[in-house]
């Protein structure tokens, strides 16, 4: 029976590793070679039992794939359903079929009521507890050998995505005492890095906005010592305000400030309410509006760029809006209401963004929306990339910390669950829950994809989520995921021995900066507390 089948991939007893590839990186480098050997009509190897085989590993390992992820899943997925449940299948291979599309999105499991009772069946033998951890994950893939044939990588694939996934469910949450600890070393690590100049320093000089995300993370502490830390800098962020209420050293003013104000906020010392008043008013004059000369038919009305050019986008957008929110603006502050257009051109949402819109890459290609409920980076530009559909439109790909974005910019502006927008926006991040990497990019394509920009990602989902009063993200199969305790529990598991976090595996955006990831880390989880 498939029950057997499915225990037995996990029965493997688990084995100690030196350091070295994670399961990701080993069924990236697996999936990536039996991707290519996919037939026109969807399927891999033999047939219907090796294509389930892929689709559990492609659905149950770290990456969590999706079918807007690609063709590599949907159109095998189209392939099971078409011919994964008919009744001349056998019954172990039906049941495994079964699994295979159950496993992607139970949601979306149309079969008919012989199927369906049968899968109701399924359902209640795969809940017993698998017996398992990642690490019987790790030792499946690294037993598969060189030479071995498609079918044999794609059930040893879905063995490991299995036994990763059981390890998953029964790893424990961490308790609030080690989250505490856990903050205040990484609070010690930034106390230990603050340059001869009183603030945070990269390549050699005062770096502002990373001094105001760390400064921030310090007012976090548990210790009156370290709070008090953060002073001195949030001193010195005051001293570099300008004429017009912003607070940089010349670059990347609309970040900096938006930080700073938050870092400030933070403070609370009435003395620097003036301060926060005049930079929020900078960040609402940065805003792409009628005072520039915008009307809210152009593409970039109700953006927010970096301060000194003409394209807007939702990251500096998100940044501003947070701040503004922080210094006490309300839902109703027209700065909030002029986003919406901004936001709305942002999802891939055909509903309220039927245009198209040139990528402004160097190709400046035609970009038409998608329709998954996520967003991307700026109108028809995704730092995720683009799908090609059959007839060559290209649809920009949504990510996870623009969806986390748009949605907290949507629940600042006043927008509620009942909002279409707003549901779109979190029907995709439940279909695309996870905290191993940043969803929406293409892995199979670079492994290192997806661990773009991670940290800033944990921020981000923390904030939104925070801001949701949501408790649980529930995916399509049911299943509630309590959004803290995971992300709590997966920054204890990468924080290093010396307190800080750092994104070794892509860099870019200046993630290989420790002191910023550790700032990104530790603010994200003081977001992930209950507010009090």
């Amino acid at each position: 029976m498939l029950t057997t089948l499915l225990l037995s991939w996990c029965a493997a007893p688990a084995a100690a590793f030196a350091q070295g590839p994670g399961v990701k990186e080993l069924l990236d480098a697996q999936l990536r070679g039996i991707r290519l050997t996919q037939k026109p009509d969807g399927s891999y190897g033999q047939g219907l039992t090796d294509t389930a085989h892929v689709v559990i590993a492609l659905s149950l390992g770290p990456r969590a794939y999706r079918a807007e992820d690609g063709p590599f899943i949907r159109n095998a997925l189209s392939y099971l359903n078409e011919g994964g449940l008919s009744a001349a299948a056998e019954a172990e291979r039906d049941q495994l079929v079964a699994f295979a599309l159950q496993s992607n999105d139970a949601r979306a499991f149309e079969v008919t009521i012989s199927a369906l009772q049968k899968r109701s069946q399924l359902a209640a033998e795969l809940a017993s507890p698998f017996a398992g951890e990642t690490r019987a994950a790790e030792q499946i893939l690294m037993a598969i050998p060189r030479d071995a044939s498609v079918s044999v990588r794609a059930e040893a694939c879905a063995r490991a995505a299995v036994a990763y996934r059981a390890g998953m469910e029964k790893a424990e949450a961490p308790k609030p005492p080690a989250v505490n600890e856990a903050y205040e070393r990484g609070v010690d690590y930034l106390a230990s890095q603050l340059g001869e100049s009183g603030m945070w320093e990269a390549f050699g000089q005062p770096e502002p906005g990373i001094s105001a995300l760390a400064a921030r993370a310090m007012l976090g502490s548990a210790r009156p010592e370290m709070r008090a830390k953060a002073g001195p800098v949030l001193d010195q962020l005051l001293a570099l305000q300008k004429p017009d209420g912003s607070i940089h050293a010349g670059r990347v003013a609309v970040y900096t400030t938006s930080i700073a104000i938050g870092a400030l906020a933070a403070r609370g010392n009435d003395a620097d309410l003036e301060a926060i008043v005049k930079a929020a008013n900078y960040l609402r004059i940065t805003q792409a509006d009628e005072g520039e000369g915008y009307s809210e038919d152009d593409k970039f009305y109700g953006g927010i760029g970096y301060g000194n050019d003409l394209r807007p986008d939702l990251s500096n957008l998100q940044y501003a809006l947070q701040a503004l929110k922080e210094s006490g603006a309300k839902s109703d502050d027209p700065a909030f209401q002029r986003a919406i257009k901004f936001l709305e051109r942002s999802q891939n949402l055909r509903e309220v963004n039927p245009k198209a819109y040139y990528n402004g890459e160097d190709d400046n290609k035609l970009v038409v929306s998608g329709d998954d409920g996520g967003a991307i980076y700026y109108p028809g530009n995704s730092m995720a990339g683009y799908v090609e559909l059959a007839d060559g439109t290209l649809v920009a790909r949504s990510y996870g910390s623009m969806t986390y974005a748009l949605l907290k910019c949507y629940l600042f502006a006043g927008l509620d669950a009942t909002d279409p927008r707003v549901a779109a926006a979190i029907a995709w991040i439940e279909r695309n829950w996870t905290v191993e990497v940043n969803p929406g990019f293409d892995s199979l394509r670079d492994p290192r994809a997806a661990a773009q920009g991670l940290y800033y990602y944990y921020l981000s989902l923390a904030q939104c989520l925070s801001e949701t009063g949501m408790k649980f993200v529930t995916t399509p199969d049911g299943k509630k995921h309590d959004w803290r305790l995971e992300l709590q529990r997966k920054l204890l598991d990468v924080q290093l021995e010396d307190g800080s976090w750092i994104n070794e595996a892509a860099p870019r955006w200046w993630e290989g900066n420790p002191v910023l990831c550790t700032g990104y880390a530790l603010n994200a989880l003081h977001a992930s507390l209950p507010k009090q």
